[in-house]
């Protein structure tokens, strides 16, 4: 079944539309019991992924406004950031650019480059997302939003990936794919057109305004 969020706006951030998002699927509610959150968060080990990045993207902002505690913050972020490497085995750069409603069901192997996108984005574990690197190429995709994408999938280069997409596991995805559409295989095919990933995605948030800048463009 599809699950709606409660009354949570832009205006209280990404990373608590993240929260309210992860509390209804693993905890049953949006607004759980004190007890369930703190349990929630020593022992959630994808929220601490997420917690992360945000925390990266933030400090990142308040370098711009208040050098010297954004280079602080930062620094507590490298060292946040290498822990998780080291323990999880998971990367997401602070340049990415990620919408609300970002979803880590299984946090080993992901590794996320400088990439726009959009809301409501499920990983799995062993998904890489970033540049291609080969014949010099180093565009990043951009992903849109209701996005799926299975295990050990990859998605490189300066690539459109439409909204409401399913990345089928171990996908190597290079060029453009429509929206609502199933992608699978190496290298990466449409299998089908108006493929409805509804129940995958599980939960839908309100998108950011359009006028949002890109990071990649070089706020950071």
């Amino acid at each position: 079944m599809l699950v709606r969020p409660g009354p949570v706006g832009r205006e209280h951030g990404d990373f608590a539309v993240d929260l309210a998002k992860m509390y209804t699927i693993n905890l049953g509610s949006g607004h759980p019991s004190l007890l369930a959150k703190v349990r929630f968060w020593l022992t959630d080990y994808e929220l601490h992924c997420v917690a992360c990045y945000r925390f990266g993207r933030r400090v990142g902002r308040l370098r711009e406004r208040r050098p010297l505690l954004g280079v602080l913050g930062l620094g507590v972020f490298w060292f946040w950031n290498r822990h998780n490497m080291r323990i999880h085995h998971a990367e997401i750069g602070r340049r990415a650019d990620i919408g609300p409603g970002l979803l880590v069901m299984h946090r080993s192997g992901i590794m996320i480059g400088p990439a726009v996108i959009g809301s409501n984005c499920v990983l799995h574990h062993n998904v890489t997302i970033g540049q291609r690197i080969a014949a010099g190429d180093h565009g990043v995709p951009a992903i849109g939003d209701d996005v799926w994408i299975g295990p050990g999938a990859v998605i490189s280069g300066a690539i459109t990936v439409g909204d409401g997409c399913t990345i089928s596991a171990g996908t190597v995805l290079s060029k453009d794919v429509p929206p609502r559409s199933l992608v699978g295989g190496n290298p990466g095919r449409v299998i089908a057109r108006d493929y409805d990933n509804g129940n995958m995605i599980n939960f839908v948030v309100p998108r950011r305004p359009a006028e949002t800048p890109s990071p990649i463009l070089g706020d950071e």
